[in-house]
């Protein structure tokens, strides 16, 4: 059912500035002088209009998202740094941009890990600052997520809006056989401002409010590169601002990924007219989050009782706060350790053989590319949420 009516378009010249030699006559034949580019809805007055039994269930996963962000902000362990590293992961696994955690881990260290690994770190990077700020969704924070998350981009466009057309699917020639044309850059401060009205309203359910302002930003697609990551970062920045989630970053982008097909048909039924789907799927993704969330909790409980049991050491030595150190950062140096526990490199180094000796920590690296250590248990629990095959056996 259609609640708003679908996106409408205009007719702009085409300039083509690229070198068309290697096309066939026939594609060629396709790029023609003008292009419809979209015009799309005003949403800072628009309502949805829910089914009576899709109302009920939000309001009942908005409870349970908020009991527990409670009882994971209760934990002795960094929690929320753990869901945000598989967040990012997931995020950027929706655009094709894969990694292991353990090397997504190492680029927050080293700058001589893996590309893929380093742009996924500025993921976390840009999830950490849209989560840490004070000031509700404005443009301000919107560019300022993205400078975060597009810092090693090559081109300078992090932070900054786009000054030229883009379009989603079709060739890289032209967008005459798009799937889908976002509207022309000399819009984009105009539909942004339409977008954060909508954000600061109070009168909306804040699920419902989070999934049309993703789908609205996915539509405007106010960057170059980056707009999906920039998107699904604002679904968590507006439940935070709502007061949803206090703590906890859900691994919302999993549950979207086990869906791709269906996350990407919601996105497009928005721009048609239709929202309810795109609420329905980050609905859907919100209670696998809930569900993988707690399964983590547990597994990661479980190995904190286990180094506990073998670890006989004074209650006040290093090793207890290393052991939590580790669920926040699983690959770490001594030059992490010695700067996060303000203890001497020298200090550092004993700690990591002792960790070591226990089994909590293995060497990786070498001295070319450094050395580092890694909690191979923690990174196996976080692996199992980056896998989908994994999940999905643990889920069934």
């Amino acid at each position: 059912m259609e609640q708003w009516t679908p996106i409408k378009y205009e007719t702009l010249k085409w300039e083509n500035k690229s070198d068309l030699q290697y096309l066939s006559r026939s594609s060629r034949s396709k790029i023609l002088s003008t292009y419809e580019s979209s015009l799309p809805n005003i949403i800072f007055d628009k309502n949805v209009v829910l089914s009576p039994e899709l109302d009920a269930a939000i309001s009942d996963l908005i409870i349970n998202i908020s009991r527990f962000d409670i009882i994971q902000s209760q934990k002795g362990f960094s929690f929320p740094t753990v869901l945000l590293r598989s967040e990012s992961a997931a995020s950027s696994q929706i655009e094709n941009l894969t990694s292991s955690i353990r090397n997504i881990a190492l680029a927050e260290l080293s700058s001589k890990s893996p590309q893929n690994a380093q742009l996924i770190a500025r993921n976390v990077a840009a999830m950490h600052t849209a989560l840490k700020t004070s000031e509700s969704i404005s443009v301000t924070t919107i560019l300022k997520i993205h400078k975060e998350l597009m810092q090693l981009s090559p081109t300078n466009f992090a932070g900054e809006f786009r000054n030229q057309a883009v379009w989603v699917g079709g060739t890289n020639y032209s967008p005459h056989e798009a799937i889908f044309v976002p509207p022309h850059h000399s819009h984009l401060r105009y539909y942004m401002n339409d977008l954060v009205a909508y954000a600061n309203r109070y009168d909306v359910n804040p699920i419902v409010k989070a999934a049309i302002i993703h789908a609205q930003f996915e539509t405007i697609h106010p960057f170059i590169d980056g707009n999906g990551r920039t998107g699904r970062t604002l679904i968590h920045k507006s439940l935070k601002d709502d007061g949803v989630l206090q703590t906890v970053a859900l691994p919302i982008s999993v549950g979207l990924l086990n869906n791709t097909n269906e996350y990407m048909d919601a996105l497009l039924s928005f721009q048609q007219g239709n929202p309810i789907p795109i609420i329905e799927q980050v609905f859907i993704a919100l209670e696998l989050a809930i569900v993988i969330g707690d399964k983590v909790s547990k597994e990661i409980s479980l190995i904190i009782d286990k180094w506990e049991s073998i670890i006989n050491e004074k209650i006040t030595s290093s090793i207890w706060q290393l052991l939590y150190l580790l669920i926040e950062q699983p690959v770490v140096d001594s030059a992490y350790i010695s700067n996060k526990l303000d203890i001497s490199i020298r200090g550092a180094n004993k700690l990591i053989n002792r960790a070591i000796d226990y089994g909590v920590l293995r060497r990786i690296g070498n001295e070319r590319r450094g050395i580092f250590y890694q909690s191979d248990e923690i990174i196996s629990v976080m692996d199992e949420i980056s896998d989908l095959n994994i999940l999905r056996r643990n889920l069934d």
